[in-house]
């Protein structure tokens, strides 16, 4: 079966994303420096490529000023439950204008190098505490 856990770590940044997450929990935790921001699945972009599935979200959103969105490729790969697989992709950021800003029509986009693990868990349907 797909895996459905992915783990990603590059140069300052962690990312943790759960395929078929509860829609009311985070199912992708992005973490930069002292930057945390968490998505709920109806927050998350996915398209499935070529190259894998790529998964976005929304970094920064103004009206005005533009904003920041970050994506990253996902492969698609078999783990047996109870297995992790670890993989190499990419993620890449993009920065946009947005109608009022000096740059309305430039996007800035930059790649960066990351390392993940892979694996097939069971997600809860109802928040547990221990």
């Amino acid at each position: 079966m797909s895996a459905n856990k992915f783990v990603l770590t590059g140069p300052g940044l962690e990312i943790d994303y759960t395929i078929g997450a509860n829609p009311s929990f985070p199912a992708l935790v992005y973490k930069a420096g002292s930057t945390v921001k968490s998505f709920t699945p109806a927050q998350i972009e996915t398209d499935n490529t070529g190259l894998g599935r790529m998964v976005s979200v929304p970094l920064v959103l103004t009206i005005d000023a533009g904003g920041e969105r970050f994506a990253v490729f996902l492969p698609v790969i078999d783990v047996p439950q109870g297995q992790t697989v670890d993989f190499r992709t990419v993620g890449v950021y993009e920065a946009f204008g947005g109608p009022g800003s000096p740059s309305e029509h430039a996007a800035d986009w930059r790649c960066l190098a990351l390392n993940g693990t892979a694996q097939r868990v069971i997600v809860p349907l109802v928040e547990t505490h221990a």
